[in-house]
């Protein structure tokens, strides 16, 4: 039975990529900032796990040793900024970097052996299309914006460096979703259609498709 490990479970997307990948058979290890949001599932292992938190990231590789991982998933993030320039709340900028960007590093740093001792070995990265530099025509968003290009550097480094070990990474946009920390309730995409999509542009990915950035349906985004 292959695993999945999943970030930020507390609500929306990670919470649904646990329900799905339960569903279709996979041992969930389901992580969360508050670990009290946890999912009414005994199946599905619960581990608390705030990605800005080394403390709680060693706890977790503590407890996992080496087990194999086949899908590691890193999804906790936190959402858009709108300050603008001479107005901006660098505090909440800071933490945006920490969240989106050093986080997954972490995640990855932590959890890499785990992954390529497994059969699948496939990280995923939940990133934005407003990480695109060439497809910004609106300004605005500094912190999330950045956090999200840093994210892609980093995706796009680990697919070269973890090749060797058989690892496939990819970077993928989730759409503009209708939960609190994507596009809200006008959004056109549900929680529900978005992971699906993912999932399934996961599942039929290459190994040669290492270090793509693409949309949920599987269309290359522009760096």
């Amino acid at each position: 039975m292959p695993s999945v490990l999943i970030t930020g479970c507390d609500t929306g997307l990670g919470r649904e990529f646990a329900l799905q990948y339960a569903a279709a058979g996979f041992t969930v290890l389901a992580t969360y900032r508050q670990l009290s949001t946890r999912l009414p599932n005994t199946a599905m292992r619960h581990y608390a796990l705030d990605v800005t938190d080394a403390a709680q990231f060693a706890a977790l590789k503590s407890d996992l040793g080496g087990e194999p991982i086949d899908l590691l998933v890193s999804n906790a993030g936190i959402g858009l900024e709108t300050g603008q320039i001479g107005a901006l709340d660098h505090t909440y900028v800071e933490r945006i970097m920490q969240t989106n960007t050093l986080g997954p590093l972490r995640l990855v740093d932590t959890l890499v052996d785990n992954v390529a001792a497994s059969a699948m070995r496939r990280i995923v990265l939940v990133s934005s299309r407003m990480g695109s530099i060439s497809a910004n025509l609106s300004g605005g968003h500094y912190g999330y914006r950045a956090s999200k290009a840093a994210l892609n550097a980093i995706g796009r480094s680990l697919a070269i460096d973890l090749f060797r070990r058989g690892i496939t990474v990819a970077m993928l946009h989730p759409g503009r979703v209708n939960t609190a920390g994507g596009g809200g309730p006008d959004a056109p995409l549900s929680a529900e259609h978005s992971a699906q999509a993912m999932r399934t542009t996961v599942a039929r990915m290459g190994n040669h498709e290492t270090g793509v950035f693409c949309t949920y349906d599987g269309q290359v985004i522009p760096w």
